[in-house]
């Protein structure tokens, strides 16, 4: 189901028909978001390797070598995205990225390490010659191989859940960065059956706060004077 197919239900389902309301479609666009990261964190707080394809979106980031990040270097060789790795949902038992693929499609062996642990990496004979990855302070994803498996690499293939669909839209390898394709008009990365409950949460929520007046209602009733409060009778 598209965004923009979501955010229509949920204006239908409060009756708003025009732009004289507080609720935007930016608003209710918005609010899908937040209110899917919260349902998936929910549903996969414990099985967070188990999470469904559909909610799973892949995007295409340049690679540059790289000698140091954030003032840790190692003996092996070190490559780090072009930009920031979007952000992803912090889920328990996923930690980092989803999965890791080469221009081929090809799946890298990825060990995920914490940044900190960097120039470690290559003290212990039995795991140095493996690859591992970390993601930089300032949002890069790093990878890190003690030989020259990596030295061909230019580009690579990230699968994550991100919490915001929309800012990744354009850095999707399926869409390869074209500006052209409306991210509303894509499909939405949800099971169907949550988007049901997406689609009620956010018309209960803002049907508490919706101030729209009703055809019924006689504007003279709006010139009437408040009613005086109903004194209580001494006995």
């Amino acid at each position: 189901m598209k965004k923009s197919e979501l955010i229509y239900t949920v204006l239908e389902k409060l009756n708003i028909q025009s732009d004289d309301t507080h609720i935007s479609q930016e608003l209710v666009s918005s609010l899908l978001d937040t209110k899917r990261a919260m349902l998936l964190k929910q549903q996969y707080s414990t099985k967070g390797w188990h999470l469904p394809i559909e909610v799973k979106q892949e995007v295409c980031l340049g690679l540059e070598r790289v000698d140091a990040v954030s003032g840790y270097s190692c003996a092996g060789k070190m490559l780090t995205t072009s930009s920031v790795l979007p952000r992803s949902i912090k889920i328990k038992g996923k930690e980092g990225p989803l999965l890791i693929r080469k221009e081929d499609n090809t799946v890298i062996a990825i060990n995920l390490v914490s940044i900190e642990r960097v120039p470690f990496l290559f003290s212990n004979k039995f795991t140095a010659m493996l690859t591992y990855a970390a993601v930089d302070y300032d949002g890069k994803l790093v990878l890190i191989s003690a030989d020259n498996k990596l030295r061909f690499l230019t580009s690579i293939k990230v699968t994550d859940v991100f919490e915001s669909p929309d800012n990744v839209h354009y850095s999707m390898c399926a869409n390869g960065g074209s500006s052209a394709i409306d991210p509303w008009e894509e499909e939405y990365p949800v099971e169907s059956a949550m988007a049901d409950v997406l689609i009620n949460m956010i018309v209960q929520e803002l049907s508490r706060t919706k101030q729209i007046p009703g055809d019924d209602i006689n504007n003279a009733t709006d010139e009437q004077p408040a009613a005086q409060p109903t004194r209580r009778r001494r006995y």
